[in-house]
């Protein structure tokens, strides 16, 4: 079973009324709406970058029926699922109900449990899934045995592989691994050169949200193989922004997006604890890094940057 995965996939933000009040609706699916339209082949909804793990259950549907609005032909639709094991199946039976494509599967948040433990919790998913199934592998528990095995499970289409050692992935990739599901950068733009560097192109991005010119000129980059180019887009936009999102444990990795949304005319409200609003030096930081001007204290920019053509100027 395959399905189309490759180039990059868009982890959409939850949009919140009133600060963080409850989901908006309307404006996730603006978001949605605008990445497709940009080009984007590939949107996840309910990734970490949606905060999905402060999100009522409630709200996680309102964000799953919001993004299924998007109905782009050639947009493949993935969606995050965690919790129970009775919870996730019946999370992934809802999304297929809704038209989603595919589930990417959290790795637990469970503390206790070796390799052997999770890779048995992905089979017990992987049996009763009714969706295709991406695994999200973000902890270093699962030994290259275990991934090899869980990539050739029928049901599981691709791996988010967020881990930082290549040589594991590169040995998964000159085996059967490599051509039995989609492999994906999980470590978005700023990892590019280093995981195409083994043949794996496709990412995840947070950036996409605000700027899928960004992270299609990226993946262009990579495809084509001009480092320059790539060189140039991690110096002056890529590096600067990530380096700020994955500051203090990743406190400002939602609320880093969500400010350049707003300087791209849509307000997609607040940020739960533990996520952090961005300080006012953090905003001037980040005011410098993409040239919007000197940001006042609620994070919307002066002198917004021009958008590009399909960028939307409405704010909700």
């Amino acid at each position: 079973m395959r399905i189309p995965l490759d180039g990059v996939t868009a982890v959409l933000v939850a949009g919140y009324r009133s600060g963080t009040a409850g989901i908006d609706e309307a404006t996730v699916a603006q978001i949605a709406t605008r990445v497709a339209t940009a080009g984007i082949p590939v949107l996840t909804a309910l990734g970490n970058t949606a905060e999905v793990q402060q999100l009522e259950p409630a709200e996680r549907h309102a964000v799953l029926r919001a993004v299924a609005t998007v109905r782009t032909p050639a947009t493949t639709l993935v969606a995050g699922v965690s919790g129970a094991l009775g919870t996730l199946l019946r999370e992934i039976e809802a999304a297929g109900q809704l038209g989603y494509h595919a589930a990417m599967v959290h790795e637990p948040a469970d503390p206790f449990g070796d390799g052997d433990g999770l890779a048995d919790f992905y089979r017990q998913v992987a049996r009763d899934s009714a969706l295709p199934l991406v695994l999200y592998v973000r902890s270093a528990r699962l030994s290259h045995a275990h991934l090899a095995d869980l990539a050739a499970l029928p049901a599981v289409v691709g791996v988010k592989y967020a881990r930082t050692d290549l040589h594991t992935l590169a040995r998964l990739l000159d085996g059967a691994a490599g051509t039995q599901c989609t492999w994906i950068n999980g470590l978005a733009e700023s990892a590019v050169a280093s995981f195409g560097a083994l043949g794996v192109t496709s990412f995840t991005s947070g950036i996409a949200n605000a700027r899928p010119d960004i992270a299609l000129a990226v993946h262009r980059a990579v495809t084509g193989g001009d480092l320059t180019a790539l060189r140039a887009l991690v110096r002056d936009f890529v590096g600067p922004v990530e380096a700020l999102r994955a500051e203090h444990g990743g406190r400002y990795n939602v609320a880093t997006i969500k400010a350049l949304l707003r300087w791209q005319g849509i307000d997609p409200g607040g940020v739960r604890a533990p996520h952090s609003e961005l300080s006012q030096a953090a905003l001037s930081r980040l005011a410098a890094a993409v040239g919007a001007g000197a940001p006042p204290a609620d994070g919307r920019a002066t002198n917004p940057s021009p958008p590009t053509p399909h960028e939307s100027r409405d704010r909700r």
